[in-house]
Protein backbone atom coordinates (compact mmCIF):
# COMPACT_ATOMS: atom_id res chain seq x y z
CA UNK A 1 0.00 0.00 0.00
CA UNK A 2 0.98 3.33 -0.78
CA UNK A 3 0.48 6.55 1.09
CA UNK A 4 -0.92 9.87 -0.47
CA UNK A 5 -1.18 13.06 1.43
CA UNK A 6 -4.84 15.48 1.45
CA UNK A 7 -4.72 18.83 0.50
CA UNK A 8 -5.27 21.35 3.29
CA UNK A 9 -9.21 21.59 1.96
CA UNK A 10 -9.63 18.23 1.73
CA UNK A 11 -8.16 17.98 5.54
CA UNK A 12 -10.83 20.41 6.28
CA UNK A 13 -13.80 18.96 4.76
CA UNK A 14 -13.03 16.23 6.76
CA UNK A 15 -12.30 17.66 9.51
CA UNK A 16 -15.70 19.28 10.03
CA UNK A 17 -17.10 15.90 8.99
CA UNK A 18 -15.41 14.53 12.06
CA UNK A 19 -15.82 16.73 14.39
CA UNK A 20 -20.00 16.73 14.18
CA UNK A 21 -21.76 13.96 15.66
CA UNK A 22 -24.63 13.22 12.73
CA UNK A 23 -23.78 13.11 9.03
CA UNK A 24 -23.40 16.50 7.31
CA UNK A 25 -25.36 17.76 4.09
CA UNK A 26 -23.01 18.34 0.90
CA UNK A 27 -24.09 21.97 2.01
CA UNK A 28 -22.53 22.56 4.86
CA UNK A 29 -18.95 20.14 4.02
CA UNK A 30 -18.96 23.58 0.88
CA UNK A 31 -16.90 25.38 3.25
CA UNK A 32 -15.55 27.86 0.83
CA UNK A 33 -17.52 29.01 -1.63
CA UNK A 34 -15.24 29.16 -4.75
CA UNK A 35 -15.60 27.83 -8.39
CA UNK A 36 -13.61 24.81 -7.30
CA UNK A 37 -16.48 23.55 -5.26
CA UNK A 38 -19.68 25.20 -6.94
CA UNK A 39 -20.72 21.70 -8.49
CA UNK A 40 -19.97 19.34 -6.07
CA UNK A 41 -17.79 17.19 -7.91
CA UNK A 42 -14.74 17.45 -4.88
CA UNK A 43 -17.46 15.40 -2.63
CA UNK A 44 -17.76 13.18 -5.47
CA UNK A 45 -14.26 12.64 -5.42
CA UNK A 46 -14.20 12.33 -1.67
CA UNK A 47 -16.33 9.27 -1.70
CA UNK A 48 -14.56 7.63 -4.78
CA UNK A 49 -11.21 8.01 -3.02
CA UNK A 50 -13.25 6.34 -0.08
CA UNK A 51 -12.76 8.90 2.76
CA UNK A 52 -16.49 9.98 2.53
CA UNK A 53 -19.34 7.90 2.37
CA UNK A 54 -23.36 8.52 1.61
CA UNK A 55 -26.09 8.63 3.78
CA UNK A 56 -28.53 9.38 2.18
CA UNK A 57 -28.38 11.00 -1.82
CA UNK A 58 -26.13 10.28 -4.69
CA UNK A 59 -23.34 11.76 -6.74
CA UNK A 60 -26.18 12.81 -8.75
CA UNK A 61 -27.12 16.00 -6.30
CA UNK A 62 -23.92 16.30 -4.39
CA UNK A 63 -24.90 18.84 -2.06
CA UNK A 64 -28.38 17.37 -1.34
CA UNK A 65 -26.52 14.26 0.00
CA UNK A 66 -25.42 13.40 3.38
CA UNK A 67 -21.93 12.04 3.98
CA UNK A 68 -20.05 10.43 6.69
CA UNK A 69 -16.55 9.57 7.50
CA UNK A 70 -15.03 6.12 6.56
CA UNK A 71 -12.43 4.66 8.32
CA UNK A 72 -9.93 5.88 6.30
CA UNK A 73 -11.38 9.31 6.05
CA UNK A 74 -10.95 9.27 9.87
CA UNK A 75 -7.44 8.28 9.73
CA UNK A 76 -7.01 11.09 6.96
CA UNK A 77 -9.03 13.77 9.05
CA UNK A 78 -6.51 13.13 12.01
CA UNK A 79 -2.88 12.63 10.10
CA UNK A 80 -3.46 14.27 6.92
CA UNK A 81 -2.72 11.02 4.59
CA UNK A 82 -4.38 8.06 4.36
CA UNK A 83 -3.51 4.13 2.82
CA UNK A 84 -4.36 4.18 -0.74
CA UNK A 85 -3.82 1.07 -3.44
CA UNK A 86 -1.88 2.00 -6.40
CA UNK A 87 -3.19 1.53 -9.91
CA UNK A 88 -0.60 -0.87 -12.10
CA UNK A 89 -1.04 -1.72 -15.77
CA UNK A 90 -2.07 -5.12 -15.98
CA UNK A 91 0.88 -7.28 -16.56
CA UNK A 92 1.63 -8.46 -20.05
CA UNK A 93 2.83 -12.09 -21.21
CA UNK A 94 6.40 -12.74 -21.68
CA UNK A 95 6.66 -12.50 -25.34
CA UNK A 96 7.49 -15.74 -27.53
CA UNK A 97 11.21 -16.27 -27.94
CA UNK A 98 12.54 -15.33 -30.55
CA UNK A 99 15.71 -16.62 -32.12
CA UNK A 100 18.72 -14.07 -31.76
CA UNK A 101 20.38 -12.73 -34.49
CA UNK A 102 23.70 -12.35 -33.91
CA UNK A 103 25.58 -9.53 -35.88
CA UNK A 104 28.78 -10.70 -37.85
CA UNK A 105 31.19 -8.51 -38.18
CA UNK A 106 32.55 -8.42 -41.79
CA UNK A 107 36.53 -8.86 -42.23
CA UNK A 108 38.23 -6.73 -44.77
Amino acid sequence: MAIRSISHFTWQVLRTAKRSRKPLGGRALRLVPNWHTKDGSFLTALVEVGLLTYVTGSADAPFDATYRLTERGEHAAEYGEYEYEPKRPPLEPPAATLPIKKSVAKKK
